[in-house]
């Protein structure tokens, strides 16, 4: 259990560095990185795939032994998956960002129900706080640069 913890610790910082990573390169003026190409794609692409993985998290929480009796996670995880996806199709990228954010931050809240239900751990749940934070902080970060650009 030790080690499970320490492994999905690292994974889940390692997980928010691309955010970061993006957000610094774009705050300093960058917009295209050789290799990657366009950062806003990136960060974007990068945004879907992370919301979606996170929503599927809630699928493993609905299967275990314990019952969540007022949240329908095969529910919500689909929605907030789907809505993301539709998001990243139809609307401008920069703003797309924004709704990363509050997708990020409803996966949040889920997860503290979950903690009061007692199907996740304290541990777990603070460190979905902090990774969450620095994911919308970047996010919020990189909204803000893109909008003052144009």
């Amino acid at each position: 259990p030790l080690m499970e913890i320490k492994l999905y610790n690292w994974l889940a910082y390692f997980g928010a560095m691309p955010f970061v990573a993006c957000a610094l390169l774009i705050l300093v003026g960058f917009r295209d990185v050789n290799l990657i190409g366009d950062l806003v794609s990136v960060v974007n692409s990068y945004g879907l795939v992370i919301v979606v993985f996170m929503s599927g998290i809630h699928w493993g929480n609905y299967f275990s032994e314990k019952q969540i009796n007022t949240i329908n996670l095969l529910v919500t995880s689909n929605i907030i998956a789907i809505l993301s996806w539709l998001a990243f199709l139809i609307f401008p990228a920069t703003f797309t960002l924004l709704f990363y954010c509050v997708s990020f931050s409803i996966l949040l809240l889920i997860d503290r129900k979950l903690l009061s239900n007692s199907v996740i751990s304290k541990d777990y749940y603070e460190m979905r706080c902090v990774v969450t934070s620095i994911v919308v902080i970047s996010l919020s970060l990189t909204f803000v640069k893109l909008i003052s650009m144009t």
